[in-house]
């Protein structure tokens, strides 16, 4: 099994990527450039036994993300986990920040899954898993580019899921709560934090999100497609 996360440098990104490492799996990490971080979470996958190799690409770059594609090979999972934040207030928003977010979030995901698809479909096995969020449930506290762009991801996740069912691929998508990672704590806390709302006490971890995604490539999902799974802790309930 040839697997790609995107984003993979750290947070969730580094534990789904570590999360499927296993032996006779080769897991690509993929980040915006070279960093010490994502050599790391390969090193990491090596340890469980999986080959990994750390691949480069400005995901707002449309031509690099389709050579991104053809570096990957013929890739069986692939998880759409890089993400731009975007917590520019709506008085405040530029058409640049609304483009590049969307360029991140939800024009490479699906140029990634069109072009590794091709491959899937000749196999007639593919998973693809998106990784979406709960603000697009909550409406916040992220800025309307970021939460508009997970709104239009969860849509592709379900477009595609009709488009490419007769290949035997399935695609989903992950929405995670609020999870302690290190972007998180990078941003603004909300004015509300969601251990106070969550059905399940106590703070999730980026390896809270990698149990969901080992269900969503296995063999026990093959009938599970289009679908979008909440992991915040009961924070959102569908």
């Amino acid at each position: 099994m040839r697997v790609l996360v995107t984003g993979a440098r750290r947070g969730i990104g580094a534990a789904l990527a570590a999360g499927l490492a296993a032996p006779g799996r080769t897991v690509l990490i993929h980040h915006l450039a070279a960093a010490p971080e994502a050599e790391a979470v390969a090193a990491r996958c090596r340890e469980r036994g999986a080959e990994s190799v750390v691949l480069e690409a400005d995901l707002r770059d449309v031509d690099a993300v389709v050579d991104l594609a053809a570096r990957a090979g013929a890739v069986d999972v692939l998880v759409n986990n890089a993400a731009r934040a975007s917590n520019v207030d709506i008085r405040d928003l530029s058409h640049v920040e609304w483009q590049q977010t969307f360029a991140v979030n939800v024009t490479a995901p699906m140029v990634l899954a069109r072009a590794l698809a091709a491959g899937m479909a000749e196999r007639r096995w593919g998973r693809i898993v998106n990784i979406a969020s709960a603000t697009v449930r909550l409406g916040g506290p992220s800025g309307p580019s970021y939460v508009s762009s997970k709104a239009a991801l969860i849509g592709l996740t379900r477009s595609l899921a009709r488009s490419y069912g007769r290949d035997g691929i399935t695609v989903n998508a992950i929405s995670p709560g609020e999870v302690a990672t290190e972007g998180e704590l990078e941003l603004p806390p909300p004015p509300v934090s969601a251990t106070a709302v969550q059905a399940i006490p106590g703070v999730l971890v980026p390896d809270d999100m990698a149990g969901t995604l080992r269900y969503l490539v296995s063999d026990d999902a093959a009938k599970t497609t289009g679908q979008v799974i909440e992991v915040g802790a009961g924070m959102v309930l569908r």
